[in-house]
């Protein structure tokens, strides 16, 4: 596992070679495999106010996408990400074909990559690459955590965020609010892509599996148009 800081306006990313369309706001972190290779610099533009925003007043947390998405044409997705404090972030997780990124602003953010976790502080940056299972959360119980997310490629991830928090804003901005029926539609849509960490892949498939047939028999699957490269 190896950290970097950066605090400029133009950062460097170490980029693994299997990945060399990828670049991470800041240096690198990863318990998979060495992140040896080329050296880019990007330049991570903040969201505008009037852009995708996800706000989940119950916990504490705000997710705010740009328009990295439609001006990369799918290779690359940007957030900003505040949690409250005490906030435990989502439970552990999988993408596949895609890597994630952070960069902390203010505040301190851990970081689970396997069995290996780190607590970043401002300018630090974590890397998770596909098939890493992870999760993060909010490392104090008195201030908030800010940072800067991205995803690459793309992929549906930004769809599946704005949809489920869509449902969790409609339900008392909270993420257990989420209607159960299209969530469970939606991860059935995307198990190519998104995978829960610590339940078996055929046990996924069946409960999604199950809860996508019931959707489609009660129209609950109609509730988050689908993309057209899923449907």
């Amino acid at each position: 596992m190896r950290k970097g800081v950066k605090d400029e306006d133009r950062r460097r990313a170490r980029v693994h070679p299997a990945h060399q369309n990828s670049a991470a706001p800041g240096a690198a972190l990863s318990s998979g495999a060495g992140l040896c290779g080329i050296t880019r610099t990007i330049t991570l533009r903040k969201p505008a106010q009037d852009e995708t925003t996800i706000d989940l007043h119950a916990i504490g947390e705000r997710i705010q996408f740009n328009d990295a998405r439609e001006r990369t044409n799918g290779r690359r997705s940007e957030a900003t990400l505040s949690l409250g404090p005490g906030n435990k972030g989502p439970g552990s997780h999988i993408h596949i074909g895609q890597d994630e990124g952070f960069k902390v602003l203010s505040g301190k953010l851990i970081v689970q990559i396997g069995k290996n976790e780190v607590t970043l502080g401002p300018g630090e940056s974590a890397v998770i690459r596909s098939g890493e299972e992870h999760n993060f959360r909010n490392a104090s119980h008195t201030e908030r955590v800010e940072a800067e997310f991205w995803y690459e490629p793309a992929l549906h991830m930004e769809w599946m965020l704005q949809s489920l928090g869509e449902g969790a804003m409609e339900n008392g901005g909270d993420w257990n609010k989420m209607p159960v029926l299209p969530a469970m539609y939606l991860m059935w849509k995307l198990r190519r892509e998104y995978r829960l960490a610590g339940m078996p892949y055929w046990l996924q498939d069946a409960l999604f599996g199950i809860g996508a047939g019931i959707a489609r028999l009660t129209g609950a699957h109609k509730r988050w148009p689908v993309p057209a490269d899923l449907a």
